[in-house]
């Protein structure tokens, strides 16, 4: 009889913000786990944001996304337009595009630098 194999082991990346001037850099997991381990949900509010400013959110660095990642970045849309704050999302990874596709959500999330 065969030895099963074992299963492939996948390690979660934290999830880190990373701020500089007029943008938030998303980096690790956007997945429920790592999102359900940050203190805040809260947009982060960076030095001179403020009503009327642009936030550039990039997230070339996202490893992996869920659904709950989604809402996540959706609540923080919703939260940028309470304080008339324009956020523009840059290099979404494929699994994001292809979830804002799927779900209708192209012109509630922005994408920029395909």
């Amino acid at each position: 009889m065969a030895e099963p194999t074992p299963a492939a082991t996948t390690t979660a990346e934290p999830l880190h913000l990373v701020h500089t001037p007029g943008c938030l850099r998303v980096q690790g997991d956007l997945t429920r786990p790592q999102i359900e381990a940050l203190t805040s949900h809260a947009l982060p509010t960076l030095e001179g944001q403020g009503k009327g400013s642009r936030l550039e959110i990039a997230l070339g660095q996202v490893r992996a996304i869920d659904t709950v990642g989604v809402a996540f970045l959706l609540g923080w849309q919703a939260s940028a337009q309470a304080q008339s704050i324009a956020l523009r999302y840059t290099h979404p990874p494929k699994a994001l595009r292809a979830m804002a596709e799927v779900y209708g959500l192209g012109a509630l999330m922005p994408f920029e630098g395909l």
